[in-house]
């Protein structure tokens, strides 16, 4: 394998910058250097670009998939396996490639996940990096996949690609795919959207994206609401010479230009993955990227609400820097304090932890994850062996190939903290008298992946102080779901949306309010639509789970993890009404203590020096 590799110890860092940055902590993660033995590729592990962290076989429990390709810049015909480790339920992981994909090998850089044909098992979509044709497998719901591009996808010439997710773009209740081009070669064109017909049969849409992009080889694309108006805008990450490109949709899924994010910071080394999240707890999707702050820092863009990107990274994250070129940042609530910390994925140290303030301000903590140092490209969270503890699964390449489980220790809380409603769409009215009504709403939990919060499930509860009838919700990609709400009588509609995370714990938003026919009473347009719940309860039955709440909380007003007694903030990934780690017949009730909050103690000696990594991809 050409991995282009220049591994250097540069000796000791500076001293960090702050007393807590400098104070390390005890491990809170233990390494299972066997959970995945025997490794793939003649038991020495893949060149593993990107993974996932998914329940693929339907038993409740997180599998592994593993997209693997020995290239990475040069767009080279060098395949290997794509690797699937099936779950028992309790973190013992078995090698299931060749049963469940009869061992397909390829030259896949990223996959996409998601339900494209409507079965509620997952499938699997596939770009080549070398230019071959695309794959696309579907589930029969057992966790058995067969190649179904050439009947589902366009055929003709194919780009050499590098990322994919998937997403609905259209708000027409199905997840369609969008795939990047430009990989080795540049563009245009930068990628190619995908439309589902809603049986997982797809279709071009021409002319969806702009032709152009600031910076070469787009490595990682991600859905996310940028704007908040509720549909999915598409960032896209380049490799190096600029940031990439932020396209925001018109709602039916064509994508224009957007010059709203700062650039990169001076010295700026190669980046990798971008990362949406509400770091400050103000109801919008903030972005992480590696290498992109200068000098091999990560780099925070702060949201102004409105879909404009600041870089605050001076401001607002201190120590960890160790001149290492690292592969990404991971979202997520390793304490269980309702805000989400960021975790660096590293190539010359073990992963790094900073720790969130609350208020968006990150503070480096050492010794959280243990050694070895290796060359982790990508890295996911999720509770593997059900103990309600977050679990990271990282991919390794270059200077290391073995894949690696990090289990969490008694260290890392159980979770007890639910998810929140970050925002719901206004549904203006009045309606007609029996007609449907979409409701679109943003959900976060502890941790993010490409598939969205990781949900038992999201729902509607209508009427929630009489009937109390629920509506199941799904998933639409990034952090946003859809619901369907059957036509009603005239008069006013009184609603709240709901998530139950795998732990059980239930967070539900205010009320919301819109009018049927002339009989309706309510205001129009709804009610408490923006930003997160307020309410005192998270059970949706309880006639005060909104009482004494705000009944039009803005982004602005939304509730931190510190004063919000429903749910706090803390994103946790995975597909709506699809079970990962819990039965999806979950009731509307919260079965802990949303209100109680958790934070390790911090302790130990102050780091002595890292070891960083540089390297040529090119």
């Amino acid at each position: 394998m050409n991995r282009h590799v220049l591994i250097a110890i540069v000796g000791l860092t500076s001293t960090l910058l702050t007393s807590r940055a400098n104070a390390g902590g005890a491990a809170l993660y233990d390494l299972q250097a066997d959970a995945l033995d025997p490794q793939a590729c003649g038991g020495q592990g893949c060149w593993t670009n990107h993974l996932r962290v998914t329940d693929l076989d339907g038993d409740g429990s997180l599998d592994i998939l593993l997209a693997n390709y020995a290239d990475f810049f040069s767009g080279n015909e060098d395949p290997e396996p794509l690797v699937l480790y099936t779950n028992d339920g309790s973190g013992g992981f078995t090698n299931a490639s060749a049963s469940a994909l009869g061992d397909y090998e390829g030259n896949l850089r990223q996959v996409a996940v998601g339900d494209v044909d409507g079965d509620g098992s997952r499938d699997i979509f596939g770009p080549s990096g070398a230019g071959g044709a695309y794959v696309l497998f579907i589930n029969d719901g057992s966790g058995v996949f067969t190649d179904e591009a050439d009947v589902r996808m366009p055929g003709g010439t194919y780009p050499q690609g590098a990322a994919a997710r998937m997403g609905d773009v259209d708000n027409d209740g199905d997840l369609d795919i969008f795939s990047a081009d430009g990989y080795s070669t540049n563009g245009p064109p930068f990628g190619h959207l995908y439309l589902n017909d809603g049986g997982g049969m797809f279709e071009e849409l021409d002319g969806a994206i702009p032709d152009a992009i600031t910076g070469d080889d787009i490595d990682d694309v991600e859905f996310f609401d940028a704007d908040g108006d509720h549909d999915l805008d598409l960032v896209v990450n380049a490799h190096s010479g600029g940031t990439g490109a932020l396209w925001l949709n018109d709602g039916a899924g064509t994508f224009a230009a957007a010059t709203m994010i700062d650039p990169p910071g001076a010295g700026s080394q190669f980046h990798y993955n971008v990362t949406p999240c509400d770091v400050d707890g103000d109801g919008d999707l903030d972005l992480w990227i590696d290498n992109t702050g200068g000098g091999y820092t990560e780099q925070l863009l702060i949201n102004d609400g409105a879909g404009n990107f600041l870089d605050e990274t001076d401001a607002r994250v201190t120590g960890g820097t160790n001149n290492s070129d690292d592969n990404g940042v991971v979202c997520a609530d390793i304490d269980d304090d309702g805000d989400l910390d960021g975790v660096v994925i590293a190539l010359g140290s073990a992963e790094r932890f900073f720790e969130n303030d609350g208020a968006g301000n990150f503070a480096f903590v050492g010794g959280v994850f243990p050694g070895p140092t290796n060359c982790s490209l990508w890295g996911e969270f999720g509770d593997l062996d059900g103990d309600g503890r977050i679990d990271l699964v990282t991919g390794q390449g270059e200077c290391s190939s073995s894949d690696e489980v990090y289990f969490a220790n008694d260290g890392v809380p159980v979770d007890s903290t639910a998810p929140v409603v970050r925002s719901v769409e206004v549904v203006d009215g009045p309606v007609e008298v029996d007609a449907e009504v979409v409701a679109r709403f943003a959900i976060s939990d502890r941790t993010v992946t490409d598939e969205g919060p990781r949900l038992a499930r999201a729902y509607a509860v209508i009427d929630p102080s009489g009937a109390a009838t629920e509506v199941d919700a799904t998933a639409m990609g990034g952090d946003l779901f859809r619901v369907t709400i059957p036509g009603q009588a005239a008069g006013t509609i009184v609603f709240t949306v709901c998530a139950e995370d795998p732990s059980g714990n239930v967070g539900c938003s205010a009320e919301q309010m819109y009018d049927v026919g002339d009989g309706g009473t309510g205001s129009e347009g709804g009610s408490g639509s923006e930003g997160a719940d307020t309410s005192a309860s998270t059970d949706p039955t309880d006639p005060d789970s909104s009482g004494d709440a705000s009944a039009s909380a803005s982004a602005s007003d939304s509730a931190t993890a510190s004063d919000s007694a429903t749910a706090s903030a803390g994103s946790e990934g995975s597909s709506g009404t699809d079970s990962a780690g819990e039965d999806d017949s979950g009731d509307g009730g919260c079965s802990c203590d949303a209100g109680q909050q958790r934070t390790p103690a911090w302790f130990g000696l102050a780091m002595l020096g890292l070891v960083a990594a540089r390297r040529r991809r090119r």
